[in-house]
């Protein structure tokens, strides 16, 4: 029995050399985990687009992704870190809808917008926030292309005084 427990006791009589643990710091949100892929699958409830917010007139916006056909939810970050989470339908007249989120800082976001090409699931829309700011959203399989100014090498958002290159 003495043999077995050599070995052990060698380990805990050795001397101990000075290392440091580094832990990574405590926060009250857990780790932001990467959005699932997001793929235009027309007539799908596995359909996804992505949806591009301007939050009031600061610079302040929202990067997303809307999934679901007819109806679904929509999930995103906003420039300054905020999640928000939400529904949208699209059972209005002429392919209009709404969509409703609730942001982790507690404010409220109500949408309309209008289908403007249902097969690539392009919306642009309009709404107001809890806080009075106004909301601009652009959404769709070709969202990107749409909000690059012609002769521009990329797209930019137009929510405040210079836009936002996006990508």
């Amino acid at each position: 029995m003495l043999r077995h427990l050599l070995p052990v006791a060698t380990l805990i009589a050795a001397p101990a050399t000075a290392q440091q643990l580094e832990l990574p710091p405590i926060t009250a949100d857990p780790p932001a985990q990467a959005a699932p892929a997001c793929r235009n699958i027309p007539h799908s409830p596995e359909n996804c687009v992505r949806v591009l917010a301007c939050i009031g007139t600061a610079g302040r916006y929202f990067d997303g992704q809307a999934r679901g056909w007819d109806q679904g939810t929509v999930t995103g970050t906003t420039s300054d870190g905020v999640t928000c989470t939400g529904t949208w339908r699209s059972d209005g007249l002429m392919g209009s809808g709404t969509s409703r989120m609730k942001c982790r800082d507690g404010v409220t976001i109500e949408v309309l917008y209008y289908t403007q090409d249902n097969r690539t699931g392009t919306v642009i829309g309009r709404g107001r926030d809890s806080a009075g700011r106004p909301i601009r959203v652009w959404t769709g399989t070709n969202v990107l292309a749409y909000l690059t100014p012609e002769g521009r090498p990329s797209a930019e958002l137009p929510c405040g005084d210079a836009p936002i290159p996006i990508s």
